[in-house]
């Protein structure tokens, strides 16, 4: 083997990974160790072995498995799970609320739950995502109705939420303990924010009549769906993609004409407008409560008449409550994302791309409540999948690096690149056995990992004799094997990293130097050992015609 390609891809979101160094990770992974490791089949024996084992850091690194309430989320993992959270749909993080609660209801009845920190990390830290988007929506739902409140007219409840969850930092345990809390006291909130929109906004939500009895029927009813939205969960609801059908489904019938009296309209009226959304408006409203108002005056003289009303505000429910839904969705969905695109790096770290115009049109959605427009919403997607992939990158650094720097044989460093906007990562690793002669390089682009097999350059020295290339093939046959354990270890650590092998001899370099492996896309898989060189040949200008460095298509990946 003298050079390799892989494509790096994550597969789960280890908790417990920072912005720091990669001296700073190898310290962090070391300090995790938990006592339970040496019960681990096969990791017990890896403990023990020399320094330079990459089993040694696997054993570093599964140690994050065994405890999960124990591991403080790190900025990096907050970072990428939030940034996932916001590209999901509202289904999948009401599932991993429903997921995360499930959990730590197991772990209150004492009762086993799989320890394993990176898929319970990943349902909070959803779920904590959602509940925060929840929050952010409600108040600027609230501030929107505060602003086009009639003069003289009530203000809304203030809300009185704990702030917004931040999961980084925060243990497992203690995290679920705060979504709770914001959970319970966002369903109290909006059942509040309801009734006050059925309290107190103008006509024709609330229309003063001679007869109020059916709005006095209608404020019981609603106040009994209120307060079961206060006292029960809503994860399962949103998680299932059937359950909106069925609750549509489950609105009353009004029953023949011929049966229809004018209390059976009242009671009919009042429980379809007690089913619509929590969020809707008055304006959300105005077409079921119509409806509802001409049926139960006609009930007395035409029941006919009253029952086609009933049918049409049962129609006028079902309608306005899907479009509430979708609009609550977006608007949790542009919270998310706000949130996501208004995260910094920490000062010692390189920033995040920044996204000014994209943070304003998710400011302007929530503070007027209209939708974004669909190029605008691509826009949006767009700039937070970039910041994402961005992270993704730099998450696929910190673990190879946590893989390979557990070993005393490793030396890495930011690498140059013949394209600006590109930062490239040189890792030289000399597997156990190897000496000083041969060693592995790899190189990051962000979008692929290049692996070669290396020897010692030595100018000047003339051919080398039939040992020096025997050991050549010896190291280019055992790399493969060394390989296969480092995929296995990224592998336990959530990047799945197989490199596709090409033989074509061992590359002259110097061990530590800035020089970046160009693997020729052209000439790739040939076997030709011209394929892989050191960028300091091309430096020196031997072969100048060839390129340097391609990326990849972003789609190929």
């Amino acid at each position: 083997m003298s050079a390799g390609i892989a494509l790096p891809s994550i597969t789960g979101v280890m908790p417990g990974v920072g912005y720091a160094p990669a001296d700073g990770l190898a310290s962090h992974v070391q300090t995790l160790a938990h006592p339970d490791i040496a019960h681990v089949p096969g990791v017990a024996d890896a403990a023990h072995q020399a320094a330079g084992h990459l089993t040694d850091a696997a054993a570093q690194g599964l140690q994050e498995l065994l405890a999960p309430a124990a591991v403080a989320l790190g900025a990096l993992s907050g970072a990428l799970l939030a940034g996932r959270a916001a590209l999901v749909t509202t289904q999948v993080l009401a599932a991993a609320a429903v997921r995360a609660a499930e959990e730590q209801a197991c772990l209150e009845h004492r009762q086993e739950v799989a320890a394993d920190a990176a898929r319970q990390w990943e349902a909070a830290a959803f779920a904590a995502a959602r509940a925060n988007a929840r929050r952010a929506a409600l108040l600027a739902r609230v501030r929107r109705a505060a602003r086009t409140a009639p003069p003289g007219a009530p203000r809304p409840p203030r809300p009185g939420l704990p702030g917004p969850l931040d999961p980084v930092g925060t243990p497992l345990a203690r995290l679920r303990e705060e979504l709770a809390v914001l959970e319970d006291r966002t369903r109290r909130a909006e059942a509040a924010h309801a009734d006050w929109v059925l309290r107190s906004t103008p006509p024709p939500f609330a229309e003063p009549e001679e007869d109020d009895t059916w709005q006095r029927e209608l404020r019981a009813r609603r106040a009994a769906v209120l307060d079961e939205h206060r006292s029960r969960p809503d994860a399962a609801r949103d998680a299932d993609p059937s359950a909106a059908r069925r609750a549509d489904e489950a609105l009353p019938q009004p029953p023949g004409a011929e049966e229809l009296r004018h209390e059976d309209a009242v009671r009919i009226g009042a429980e379809l407008l007690a089913r619509l959304d929590v969020a809707a408006t008055a304006e959300d409203a105005a077409p079921a409560t119509a409806a509802v108002r001409h049926a139960i005056a006609a009930a007395a003289t035409r029941p006919l008449k009253a029952r086609t009303h009933l049918r049409e505000a049962r129609r006028f429910v079902a309608d306005t409550n899907r479009a509430v839904r979708a609009r609550r969705y977006a608007e949790e969905r542009a919270a998310a994302q706000l949130h996501f695109l208004e995260t910094t790096a920490p000062q010692d770290a390189d920033p995040l791309p920044p996204a000014p115009a994209e943070t304003a049109l998710l400011r302007r959605m929530l503070d007027e409540g209209r939708r974004l427009e669909p190029h605008e919403q691509r826009q949006v997607d767009d700039r937070v999948a970039e910041r994402l992939a961005e992270l993704e990158r730099r998450y696929v650094e910190r673990m190879l690096r946590i893989a390979v720097l557990g070993t005393d044989r490793c030396d890495d460093r930011p690498a140059d690149s013949s394209h600006p906007r590109e930062r490239l990562v040189r890792l030289d690793w000399t597997p156990p056995g190897w000496g000083d002669e041969h060693w592995l390089r790899i190189v990051l682009d962000g979008e692929r990992a290049r692996v070669a097999t290396m020897r010692r350059e030595q100018p000047g020295a003339g051919a080398r004799d039939a040992a020096a290339l025997a050991l050549d093939d010896e190291r280019c046959r055992g790399a493969g094997g060394h390989l296969d354990r480092l995929r296995e270890i990224t592998r336990q650590l959530g990047v799945a990293l197989d490199f596709v092998l090409e033989e074509s001899g061992t590359v002259p370099g110097t061990r530590g130097e800035d020089g970046v492996l160009v693997l020729d896309e052209d000439t790739a898989g040939t076997g030709n050992s011209g394929d892989v060189r050191n960028n300091r040949d091309v430096r020196d200008g031997r072969d100048e015609t060839r390129p340097r460095y391609r990326t990849a298509p972003t789609g190929d990946r």
